[in-house]
C-alpha cells in the first residue's frame, strides 16, 4: 500500500532535528554497519514498507523485510538493512517507533477480526476516523494489515447523518423531508443514519436511507431493534456501532448486522520490537 500522505523527511527531523551528536562524537560518520529490527513477540506486521523508505532517504541499502500483514515470530527480523554508521543511528528510532506502533495495532485488530470470524465471518471489522490526530495514513494501513477496513475516512467520502445534523436541522421530521432529495442529489452514494430505537430507524428507511447505524446499544438491544428492521426491511444495511470492545465483540458477532464499527483498535499497546545495530567490516 503506498501512503501519499506521510512526510518522511518530517518523521526524521522529529528525531533528529539537525544530527547524530553521540555518532558524530564517538567517530562513527562513516563506519558500515548492519541494522536489523526484530519482534520480540508473536506479531502482524506493520511498517515495514515505511521504515524501507527511511532506510531509501538515509542511504541505507535493504537487504530483507516482511510485508505489512504478515505474521512473523518472536525472534524474527523484520526488516534489514546496511549503511555508515550514522546513517543507521539516526534510522533507528524512527524505525523503531514506526513498527512498533503500527504493528501493535494491526495485531490487536487480527485477534479482533479472527475473534469475529469465528463467530460469523461474514461480518466485516470496521474502524472509525478517531484516530490520534496526524496519525490516520499509518493508522488505517495497520488496520488493513490486520484484516479490518475503514468505516469512513472522512467527511468527503460517505454519508453518514449523526443527532448533531438533526439537531441542526431542527429535528427528525425536517431530515425525513430533506432525505428523498437527499437520495437523488447523491444517487452514487449510500445514506446511513444513526438511530437508537426501531421507530426513528423505520421511519428514516421509509424515506430512503440505505442504512442504519446502531449507536451505543447492547448486544440485546440491537438485536431487538434488528428483528423489528429486518422484517419490513431485509436488505437494509444495519451497522454497530460504539462501546465495541475485545471483551464483548463475540457477543455483538452473533447479531444480524452487516458490519462492526469500533475504535478500539486504535489504543493498541506495541508490540515490543527491538533493533539490532552491528559493525560490518570496512571495505
Amino acid at each position: 500500500m503506498y501512503l501519499a500522505h506521510i512526510d518522511f523527511d518530517a518523521l526524521i527531523r522529529e528525531d533528529v532535528p539537525y544530527f547524530d551528536l553521540t555518532g558524530y562524537e564517538l567517530g562513527l560518520d562513516h563506519e558500515p554497519a548492519r541494522i536489523a529490527a526484530f519482534t520480540r513477540e508473536d506479531c502482524i506486521v506493520c511498517g515495514t514498507e515505511e521504515a524501507r523508505e527511511i532506510f531509501r532517504r538515509l542511504g541505507i541499502e535493504t537487504l530483507d523485510y516482511k510485508y505489512s500483514g504478515t505474521k512473523a515470530l518472536a525472534g524474527e527480523e523484520l526488516i534489514v538493512g546496511k549503511g555508515e554508521a550514522t546513517q543507521v543511528l539516526t534510522a533507528w528510532k524512527v524505525i523503531q517507533n514506526l513498527i512498533d506502533h503500527t504493528s501493535g495495532i494491526a495485531t490487536k485488530t487480527r485477534h479482533f477480526v479472527d475473534a469475529v470470524h469465528a463467530v460469523n465471518p461474514n461480518i466485516p471489522v470496521l474502524t472509525t476516523r478517531k484516530m490520534f490526530s496526524g496519525t490516520k495514513a499509518l493508522a488505517v494501513k495497520a488496520i488493513m494489515a490486520g484484516g479490518a477496513l475503514p468505516h469512513r475516512l472522512g467527511l468527503s467520502e460517505t454519508i453518514l447523518i449523526f443527532d448533531q445534523h438533526i439537531h441542526l436541522l431542527g429535528g427528525f421530521d425536517n431530515l425525513l423531508q430533506k432525505l428523498p432529495q437527499l437520495k437523488n442529489n447523491c444517487c452514487e452514494k449510500k445514506i446511513l443514519i444513526e438511530a437508537s430505537d426501531s421507530a426513528k430507524a423505520l421511519a428514516a428507511l421509509r424515506a430512503g436511507a440505505d442504512g442504519i447505524q446502531l449507536e451505543k446499544l447492547s448486544p440485546d438491544e440491537i438485536n431487538k431493534i434488528s428483528s423489528v428492521i429486518r422484517e419490513q426491511f431485509p436488505n437494509a444495511i444495519l451497522l454497530a456501532a460504539g462501546g465495541i470492545r475485545p471483551d464483548n465483540i463475540s457477543q455483538y458477532a452473533t447479531l444480524d448486522i452487516d458490519g462492526i464499527v469500533t475504535t478500539s483498535l486504535y489504543s493498541a499497546a506495541p508490540i515490543d520490537v527491538g533493533v539490532k545495530i552491528t559493525a560490518l567490516p570496512s571495505l
